[in-house]
């Protein structure tokens, strides 16, 4: 039996910066750190100034951790999707949380009706109980009437059946589709 090693973790291409703007950096800075720090602290920088003017000196903390923690923890890879670095995965759980898993049907030419909505207030109200008595939004949380989810129909059961072909196999299927004449040919009679 053969065995072999992954190299692809150790063999990771990031690039760095060394230098910005005359400043030498030593080691140099990951670029996508650099790229994700520039819009964080650009946004909040931005959104601070516009609505508290500058800050105090014993403030300017406050305006500095926030998105240089932002920065730091998102850039950081994922510990559970390894090629992912943390702000990617944050951002496709926000997604779920925002948009719900839209099915494909029809190859995304049919529109999907709007249960994901639904059934996840449903599961919310579900795992927290005090929501659905909240005033004006508990409705959403209730979990009246029938389950969404299942108006759409029982899940599909399937086998998947495994198979290893080797080398041999797929040159003699490959010989039998050259052999094979055309289907549309037309026929002698």
């Amino acid at each position: 039996m053969r065995t072999s090693n992954t190299y692809t973790r150790h063999w990771d291409v990031e690039t760095r910066q060394h230098e910005l703007v005359g400043i030498d950096l030593g080691e140099g800075i990951p670029r996508r750190a650099l790229r994700y720090g520039f819009i964080f602290f650009g946004l909040w920088w931005g959104t601070w100034l516009l609505l508290a003017g500058f800050p105090s000196q014993s403030a300017v903390p406050l305006f500095l951790l926030p998105p240089g923690w932002l920065t730091y923890a998102g850039t950081k890879r994922s510990l559970r999707y390894w090629r992912r670095p943390n702000l990617l995965v944050w951002g496709v759980h926000a997604q779920y949380l925002l948009r719900g898993v839209r099915p494909v049907i029809g190859r995304g030419r049919i529109p999907t009706r709007r249960l994901g909505v639904r059934m996840r207030t449903r599961r919310l109200g579900e795992r927290f109980r005090q929501l659905p008595q909240f005033p004006g939004v508990g409705g959403l949380f209730a979990g009246r009437g029938p389950d969404p989810a299942r108006s759409t129909g029982h899940p599909v059961h399937i086998r998947p059946r495994v198979r290893l072909y080797g080398p041999d196999a797929v040159a003699k299927s490959r010989r039998r589709r050259t052999t094979r004449t055309p289907a549309h040919s037309p026929e002698k009679t």
